[in-house]
């Protein structure tokens, strides 16, 4: 396996990757795409080092890199909704490193899940996307997990009301939050009709963006979610309730897997080697060839 860093241009600005090219390189490679926060190649956990270095021992070439304004890229930093050029500059790249290159998946975590759903039915050589607890967050979103979720969850657990018997907890904060999180679930429900009547996907809520992209992409599409996340709680408690979702068709399109126990980044080493286990056998069972 050769490992080494690439410098590529992006439309006036300079990107940074490194790629992972096994001796014997198959026809699929891997765009790992980071995004979320002030991260960069590496990943948490280094993550994204290993996984590259795991799908490149299995022949599989890999790219992963900094878009714009992080890591060690050249430009201003657009965020997870303005990554297309990015995306599209790197999986150029990494046709030019392996000459043999057929299709390539797109593998994203949180943010650039979605960045990558955003971006994948547009280009023919996206075979497939890897996502890992997509990111759809709105404020009504968000206020409906918290609802459902963590106060249901804080109601029955004994050290809650241990708390309030001892008086360390304020009824009154608490209860203003509850309010406060109605309003925003009030609020948004009739701003989630008004916005999907948009024409452009651009213009629509997350959810429905994600949705609409992912119902546009021909190739196959893997989502992962972690049992102990509320990011993937959100995207989850979106498929359960949304009629945008429930007529798209994606949920017999879509591969759907969850680890019960893992959390956003997969911080232990179990949760990660199973992760790794299943983009290297999903990839190898539906899209090399």
């Amino acid at each position: 396996m050769n490992e080494h860093a690439v410098v590529f241009p992006c439309e006036e600005d300079a990107l940074l990757g490194i790629v992972h090219a096994p001796d014997q390189a198959g026809t699929t490679g891997v765009v790992i795409i980071v995004a979320g926060g002030p991260q960069y190649r590496v990943g948490a956990h280094r993550q994204f080092v290993v996984l590259g270095r795991e799908l490149a021992r299995q022949g599989i070439p890999v790219l992963r890199f900094d878009h714009r304004g992080t890591g060690d890229s050249g430009g201003a930093f657009r965020g997870f909704l303005d990554m297309d050029a990015d995306i599209r500059s790197a999986i150029d790249t990494l046709f030019k490193q392996c000459g043999n290159l057929k299709r390539v998946m797109l593998w994203g975590e949180c943010e650039s899940a979605s960045a990558a759903a955003f971006y994948a039915y547009r280009d023919p050589r996206v075979a497939g996307i890897f996502m890992v607890n997509p990111w759809i967050r709105t404020e009504a979103g968000q206020a409906k997990t918290y609802l459902k979720h963590y106060y249901w969850n804080r109601l029955r657990d004994p050290r809650f009301w241990q708390k309030i018997r001892a008086g360390q907890f304020s009824l009154m904060r608490s209860l203003k939050a509850w309010l406060q999180l109605l309003r925003h679930v009030a609020k948004s429900n009739g701003d989630s009709k008004k916005a999907s009547d948009a024409e452009e996907l651009t213009a629509l809520p997350l959810p429905e963006r994600l949705t609409k992209s992912l119902q546009r992409f021909p190739g196959k599409t893997y989502i992962l979610t972690s049992g102990n996340d509320y990011i993937a709680q959100e995207f989850k408690d979106f498929t359960y309730s949304s009629a945008v979702w429930k007529s798209s068709g994606l949920q017999d399109k879509i591969f759907f897997n969850e680890m019960a126990d893992a959390d956003h980044t997969f911080s232990r080493t179990v949760w990660r080697a199973e992760l790794f286990e299943q983009t290297a056998q999903w990839l190898k069972d539906h899209l090399t060839g």
